[in-house]
């Protein structure tokens, strides 16, 4: 009977050992697993960043591609990392371009809603056209300025022709609406975006701040006889409800191109509004005018052949190119091209 008792207590200090064994194993390995995690965490992230930063290269290069490529033609992307991340941006930057393409005189506009305001230096401005998607309507100036009030709201794209008294078009506006592609990739501990806007890349990663990665196609190139040429190439993407949906193929096809300036031109002036993040313009700037503030410290403008604020150093009022009264070759030329 006594054997019995004790082989009973030894099965049952058997089974508590065993079972404290279990519970310490349990908690060594939870240990394991809470230590671990944030490591798995940050593995699974840059897994997923670095998937995401190379779709999103992979699909701005092609629709470089597809932009340049004749209109109704394109090419076919496969990668499913783009089809489940994909959200369109509607009019994420508007671009107001304007220059005196003839005449001697020195002109600006400005458009605000439905009201144009056109002043001219040496009071030459006599006859306003301005055109939109629905139509083109033609206005009389007195003395080379004036207000025009138009009926309703202008729809699309704005382009503003001034002519002079001598009958020649002497200055062009131009605004446009831009459409762009958000990718959005989890992440632990939020989204991993980047967009496409405009030829250009900007990522933002969470807790960190926004970062242009790639700039809209502005250039200035000094030519051999001293003079510059400005070239800028803006890019519309259309972007249909069925991009966003599960699939494998995404579509990438041109929509074509059109000229927008291609000319002598004076007096550039280019402003752009950003939807978003303040934090854009400043880099945009910063990009194309940073040299600017060297030469202005050194005293040295007279001798700066590039792009610089027009009016206020912040940049608020729009990029021009020094010397601004000297004439250029200008070319704007503005693509489309369609994603679904």
């Amino acid at each position: 009977m006594r054997r019995s008792i004790s082989q009973r207590e030894d099965a049952v200090s058997e089974i508590l050992g065993v079972t404290m064994l279990l519970a310490m194993v349990v908690m060594v390995i939870g240990g394991v697993f809470v230590l671990l995690g944030p490591f798995l965490e940050d593995i699974g992230d840059n897994r997923e960043w670095s998937a995401g930063s190379v779709a999103a290269t992979q699909l701005n290069d092609r629709i470089l591609i597809a932009a340049q490529s004749p209109e109704g033609t394109g090419l076919v992307q496969q990668n499913v990392q783009l089809s489940r991340s994909m959200t369109p941006l509607r009019d994420v930057e508007t671009w107001t371009i304007q220059a005196d393409i003839g005449g001697s005189d020195r002109t600006i506009v400005s458009l605000e809603g439905s009201l144009v305001t056109v002043s001219s230096l040496n009071r030459t401005a006599s006859i306003v056209k301005i055109t939109d998607e629905n139509s083109t309507q033609s206005f009389s100036l007195e003395n080379g300025s004036g207000n025009i009030t138009i009926d309703g709201y202008l729809i699309g794209n704005v382009v503003i022709e001034i002519e002079d008294i001598h009958g020649t078009i002497s200055h062009r506006f131009v605004q446009v609406s831009l459409d762009g592609i958000r990718l959005n990739n989890e992440l632990s501990k939020g989204n991993f975006e980047v967009d496409l806007i405009n030829s250009g890349r900007i990522e933002t990663l969470p807790g960190n701040s926004i970062d242009v990665k790639q700039f809209p196609r502005l250039r200035n190139d000094i030519l051999l006889d001293g003079s510059s040429r400005v070239t800028m190439i803006l890019l519309d993407l259309e972007i249909s409800a069925s991009a966003s949906r599960q699939m494998t193929n995404v579509h990438i096809d041109s929509n074509g191109q059109v000229s927008l300036f291609n000319q002598q031109a004076r007096n550039l002036i280019l402003e752009f509004d950003i939807a978003g993040d303040p934090s854009i313009a400043p880099q945009y700037m910063h990009h194309w005018t940073g040299d600017y503030e060297l030469f202005l410290a050194g005293g040295t403008l007279d001798d700066y052949h590039d792009f610089g604020p027009y009016g206020r150093l912040s940049g608020l009022d729009g990029i021009t190119l020094y010397p601004s009264n000297i004439p250029f070759e200008f070319v704007v030329t503005l693509q489309s091209v369609e994603v679904y």
